[in-house]
């Protein structure tokens, strides 16, 4: 039943009550803040919300009421014969509150929103290889989770945020698609754009691609984060700050260049632990980071987003389904072998006889490709592939054909020692400590660092003291909101030689939902619980305005100004009245304990 707008105002008080015990036992995120900005952290509230802490006393009595009157349900609820089956116990998982805090409390939001219609949901925090593993493994056994697609300036095309994540033929174990959408009609439109090579035309496509999305809310989007990032000034110059990915892209090691004799290779933290050095393997944006500058591609997006031939010397579009590529000479790999076209053909030969990979939605559209010559290659694809340079050939590695033609399966080999032909050799890694490279001074253009140092921290509290101490020179993410203040404040000049950079990210971090899995194949659940969610507690509490707001259905964002489609409708309202006379318009209804039951046949 619709709660009444005075039962509304005593749960969403209590909310923030709970809220704020909460973030308080979580506080040493907010022990280096000035003390009104610790106190909004700390309480859960932003400051214009301030007042409702004065209503608790009095309003505390009245809560306990009200959950006492819910757990004894409706008295006027339906007889029960006629109900249908409870919606089932929930798990939902999470990220560890060290990784990520915002998406741990998000998670812990939600399911009491769930509690409070009725729901019971438990919030596993999981960490991030577990999970990654999870979502992409052959049993795919879980009904929601929390976890974010980052911005890589690759994902500037929509068709990562469009085909790759959405179509159903990627809703398979290991395939992007871990909500398991499947909508024929949208499947059609994620088809068409990739196929039409006007521009404008092909926006128009994905425009109404994404009022399907709205509409069917796959997910919930729970806000983008901005790009909030420091690095030290006195010790490297010519780093590039790109949108989506921040400092640690793959120009800047490429790039930027020591001030002293004394320190000439950088080191970059990063409070996420590598997955994988496999790159059949590798599912996180952290894996990649990393990955790409060991093993090189044909193309690289510039840092002004324009394709430039790379491993390639260039590319002929020879029709709309016809692509030469000729390659660079001369170039070898890390162990002195040269590259050949041989290594081209046999990287993404393999790459397109794993249907289900990470890159499937972009080596699907290629039917076959050969060498035609000592430096040439020719694609030839099933159909027109509008964005085939900036998601294929940007992101395909090269992988020396003599190491991995004798593995065996190559999905299962451990890579302990990476071979590739990037700007950067692999020296050492040390699970969960650091990934050691070094520069390869046969590259065809040579970094300036002498190699860079990736290492993982427990918490971001270990990378602030670093970077404070100079132990740290870069970091792979973006600063929580209590760093990035601290660091502004920089009291007694103890930051003077960091400075923070911001960008915008066209990335999501969102809410998943097992689209296959009850109550979450019922699209008016979905929709109901994209009212359910507090996005103004996301953006203006938990990042304290470093982002900006989600919405159900949202995969394509602002910040991505040429394919985000403005008009779309979103639910992105925190509205729990509503949310409840959706699930009652929809068959949903209530026994007489309050449990929330799923539609009768």
């Amino acid at each position: 039943m619709p709660m009444s707008r005075a039962s509304s105002m005593i749960r969403h008080t209590a909310t923030w009550i709970v809220r704020a015990i909460r973030l308080t036992a979580a506080s040493r995120l907010a022990t280096a803040l000035k003390p009104t900005a610790a106190s909004r952290l700390a309480t859960g509230m932003p400051l214009a919300a301030a007042a409702r802490l004065k209503m608790a006393a009095t309003l505390t009595a009245c809560v306990l009421t009200a959950g006492l009157l819910t757990a004894c349900g409706d008295a006027s609820a339906p007889d029960e014969d006629h109900l249908g089956p409870l919606v089932p116990r929930l798990v939902i998982l999470c990220s560890l509150p060290e990784g990520n805090m915002v998406n741990y409390e998000m998670a812990q939001e939600f399911a009491e929103e769930l509690g409070r219609i009725g729901v019971t949901m438990e919030v596993r925090p999981t960490d991030f290889a577990v999970l990654i593993n999870t979502l992409y493994g052959e049993d795919m056994d879980y009904d929601a989770y929390t976890l974010g697609w980052s911005g890589r300036v690759e994902r500037l095309d929509p068709d990562m945020f469009i085909h790759s994540i959405n179509h159903s033929s990627n809703a398979v174990a290991g395939g992007n698609n871990t909500c398991r959408y499947a909508n024929p009609a949208f499947d059609v439109l994620a088809d068409a754009q990739r196929r039409e090579m006007d521009p404008l035309a092909r926006r128009k496509i994905v425009w109404e691609a994404q009022r399907l999305l709205s509409e069917d809310v796959p997910r919930i989007t729970l806000y983008a984060r901005a790009n909030v990032q420091a690095y030290n000034h006195e010790r490297f110059t010519n780093l590039i700050s790109i949108p989506g990915e921040g400092l640690f892209n793959e120009w800047t090691p490429m790039l930027m260049e020591p001030l002293t004799d004394t320190h000439t290779v950088p080191i970059v933290a990063s409070n996420i632990n590598l997955t994988s050095l496999n790159p059949f393997n590798a599912r996180s944006a952290y894996d990649w980071r990393n990955l790409r500058l060991i093993y090189d591609k044909l193309a690289r997006l510039s840092p002004e987003h324009e394709p430039r031939p790379w491993a390639a010397a260039a590319w002929e579009l020879v029709s709309d389904t016809i692509i030469d590529v000729e390659l660079r000479p001369d170039m070898t790999f890390h162990d002195g072998q040269p590259v050949t076209v041989d290594d081209i053909v046999w990287s993404y030969q393999a790459w397109m006889d794993l249907p289900e990979s990470y890159f499937a939605s972009f080596t699907h559209p290629i039917a076959t490709v050969e060498a035609t010559g000592d430096l040439t290659v020719r694609f030839a694809l099933h159909e027109p592939y509008a964005p085939f340079v900036t998601t294929t050939l940007a992101q395909i590695p090269i992988l020396p054909r003599h190491i991995w033609e004798h593995v065996g399966d190559i999905t299962q080999y451990a890579n302990e020692h990476p071979v590739g032909s990037g700007p950067f050799r692999f020296v050492r890694f040390r699970t969960g400590q650091e990934l050691v490279t070094e520069r390869f001074d046969e590259y065809f253009e040579p970094a300036s660092v002498d190699g860079y140092i990736f290492k993982i921290y427990a918490s971001p509290e270990g990378v602030l003291t670093d970077l404070e101490l100079a132990n740290a020179d870069l970091i792979s993410y973006d600063l929580i909101p209590a760093h990035i203040n601290q660091i502004k404040a920089n009291e007694g000049g103890r930051y003077s030689h960091l400075r923070v950079t911001e960008a915008q990210d066209i990335g999501f971090f969102y809410l998943g939902m097992n689209n296959n899995r009850p109550p979450f194949d019922h699209r008016a659940f979905r929709i109901a619980a994209a009212h359910l969610v507090d996005y103004d507690y996301a953006v203006d509490v938990l990042l304290n305005g470093y982002g900006s707001r989600g919405g159900g259905g949202l995969v394509i964002n602002a910040a991505n100004e040429f394919w985000h489609n403005p008009d779309v409708p979103l639910y992105d309202t925190y509205h729990p009245e509503r949310a409840r006379q959706i699930l009652q318009d929809a068959g949903f209804a209530w026994d007489r304990r309050g449990r929330l039951r799923l539609p009768a046949e």
